[in-house]
Formats: C-alpha cells, sequence, structure tokens
C-alpha cells in the first residue's frame, strides 16, 4: 500500500506538471503570438458556463492470457453510469456515478463499487485530459478449448490514472472542443493532423488473487496466483479527425489514432515477481454526432481503445486492458458569471 501511495503521489506531481503547461497554453485563447480563430469556421462560447448531463454505457475490460489456448477476463459489474459536466473558458469538471440499472444479476456477477473522476483542460491548440477511476469487485470469464465458466473476485481492486493530450495543428479552423465539450461550435466542415502524447498507469490488487480456485490448476504456472500489478505506460502518436457540419447545426466527427507505445509491468505472485518491458502499437477510434446551437446541444459519441503489451515470448503473461463508451449527452449554456464578466 506504501509504494500505491508513492506512486500516486507521483502521479498526481506528473499530472499537475501538465496541467499547469495546459493552463499557461490555455489560459488566454488570443495569446498574441498565435493566429487568431477564423470566426467564420468557429463559434466560441467561452465565456458562458457549458454543462451537460450524461448517460455512459462502458465496457471495461482486463483480459490475462497466461497460455496460448485460454484468456482470462475480468469485468466490473458495472456496464454504465450517470454523469455531470461542466467547461467554463478552457477548465472542465465531470463526475458520473453507477446505478443499479446498469448491473447484472449479483448472485451470479458480483457486486463492483465504482467512481470515475475527470479534469479537462482546453485551449486553442490543445486538448489536456486526466483522469482517476476506481474499481472494486470484478467477475472473470475464463475460456480456454474446453472450459467456459463465470467467477467472481469480490477483493479485486483496478485503479487507472493517467493524461491524454491531443496536439492540434489546424486549431485556427478545427475545434475539438465543438465535437466533445460544446463550449465551441463548428459552422463549416474542417480537419486537423493531431499529435496524441499519453501517459496511463494501472494497478490491480487482490489479497487472495485474481485466479479462481478452480482454474488454478489449469493455469500455466500450476499453483502461482497472481496477487498484485503496477502497469506504467508512456505513448507517442499521429492521428486525423474531421468535423462534418451540415443543415447548419448538425455535426459529425471522427477520429482515427494510432500509438507507439512503450510499456513497463511488474506483478506479483504468490511464488515470485515478474518485470516486462516493451513496445506495443494500439489504436483508438473516436466518432460524435449532435446538434449544437447558439444555446441547446444534444448529442453522442464512441470511443474504443484497447492498450496492450506482448512481449514477444510466453513466460509471463500477456495483460490487455481494453475500454469501450457510448455516451449521451444534452446541455445547454448560460451566462452564470456575467457580473464579473462585466467588470473585466
Amino acid at each position: 500500500m506504501a509504494a500505491l501511495r508513492r506512486n500516486i503521489l507521483i502521479l498526481s506531481a506528473f499530472i499537475y506538471g501538465v496541467f499547469q503547461i495546459g493552463t499557461i497554453s490555455a489560459q488566454n485563447d488570443s495569446d498574441y503570438f498565435l493566429p487568431e480563430t477564423d470566426t467564420s469556421y468557429i463559434v466560441n462560447y467561452k465565456h458562458l458556463l457549458t454543462t451537460r448531463f450524461y448517460l455512459l454505457a462502458q465496457n471495461t475490460r482486463l483480459t490475462v492470457f497466461p497460455i496460448r489456448d485460454a484468456s482470462m477476463s475480468y469485468q466490473p459489474n458495472e456496464t454504465g453510469r450517470f454523469g455531470v459536466a461542466g467547461f467554463y473558458r478552457w477548465f472542465g469538471l465531470g463526475l458520473s456515478l453507477g446505478n443499479r440499472v446498469f448491473r447484472k444479476d449479483p448472485d451470479t456477477y458480483g457486486s463492483t463499487t465504482v467512481w470515475d473522476f475527470r479534469v479537462n483542460a482546453y485551449g486553442k491548440f490543445a486538448a489536456i485530459e486526466g483522469y482517476l477511476q476506481y474499481y472494486k469487485g470484478f467477475y472473470m470469464n475464463y475460456r480456454s478449448n474446453d472450459l467456459k465458466d463465470t467467477y467472481r473476485i469480490p477483493g479485486m481492486e483496478l485503479i487507472s490514472f493517467g493524461v491524454d493530450a491531443t496536439y492540434i495543428y489546424n486549431y485556427s479552423r478545427f475545434s475539438i472542443r465543438a465535437s466533445f465539450t460544446q463550449n465551441e461550435r463548428q459552422k463549416k466542415s474542417a480537419g486537423s493532423l493531431v499529435v496524441k502524447p499519453v501517459f496511463r498507469y494501472y494497478y490491480v490488487k487482490s489479497d487472495t488473487g485474481i485466479i479462481p480456485g478452480p482454474v488454478l490448476d489449469i493455469y500455466s504456472h500450476s499453483g502461482e496466483n497472481i496477487l498484485s500489478g503496477n502497469f506504467y505506460t508512456l505513448g507517442l502518436g499521429p492521428g486525423y479527425t474531421y468535423t462534418l457540419v451540415f443543415l447548419k447545426n448538425f455535426y459529425i466527427t471522427a477520429a482515427a489514432m494510432m500509438e507507439v507505445n512503450w510499456s513497463y509491468y511488474n506483478y506479483n505472485t504468490t511464488d515470485s515477481t515478474y518485470m516486462v518491458n516493451g513496445f506495443s502499437f494500439p489504436g483508438s477510434i473516436r466518432v460524435a454526432l449532435g446538434f449544437n446551437s447558439d444555446k441547446w446541444f444534444i448529442g453522442a459519441s464512441y470511443l474504443s481503445t484497447l492498450f496492450y503489451l506482448q512481449p514477444g515470448h510466453r513466460v509471463q503473461n500477456d495483460f490487455h486492458y481494453h475500454l469501450t463508451q457510448i455516451r449521451f449527452w444534452v446541455g445547454t449554456r448560460f451566462n452564470a458569471f456575467k457580473r464579473w464578466n462585466k467588470k473585466k
């Protein structure tokens, strides 16, 4: 636990530093050394408070590949959440909580405690997103050539912590905020090349081990159970994103990324400690569509990402972390700081 606290402190300092850089670049969207936004392409609502309510359907899955013909897939019993978010100028906050409506039968799949906290800083040429997620209580689907079953692991915990940044080249005509935070509006179709540096950290822990007893003998290292693990990823990747505007206020945005990631992980078993590092080349796609007017907006988005490390041999385990999200939102903008803005 002391090691976990130390890692979180280090990562908190890292995120704080990144957001300080983001703040400097985003705090004044009309910085004198940057070209002005082309107002024939983008409408800016930074002086208004943009708020929205959203429904999030999510599939989070950690998959372990201990042997060639088997996989162990771990999922929380939580497939959706309700949330609220607010954006003002370059800064945004969002919080979502689970609901029993989105849970499967607890007698079969167990119960999950989950919370998700996100911080956003969207500037003219850069967007930075930080997140911290916590899950406790998973179920495991075990599949091999001759066996398929589901097991509950109530004491299993997963912490996900990281920063994703997106640097936009055509920022004078293309707005990423218009599609994903709605404190701008894209008036004409436009696209941009983007570059995305990322940092991610995952911590997995179960005092009793993450492999249930009935399948422990099938595990490649017989009798050896996985107790905890730390996973670190640094990545950089190019991509392209484009927004098609039609019927004045309707839009469709698509983004595709390919990352080059260096990953390091160490995990502890009942018998030993393993350390692995290597490169991987994951990709992600993100799509959004909706209606965006001067006051009201409604929309939906789809995100699919896969983070993995395959060191090229089967002595140790391979770990894949797959995240799929479908988000629906409705929101409005209003001048919550009218008196303060007048003084400025």
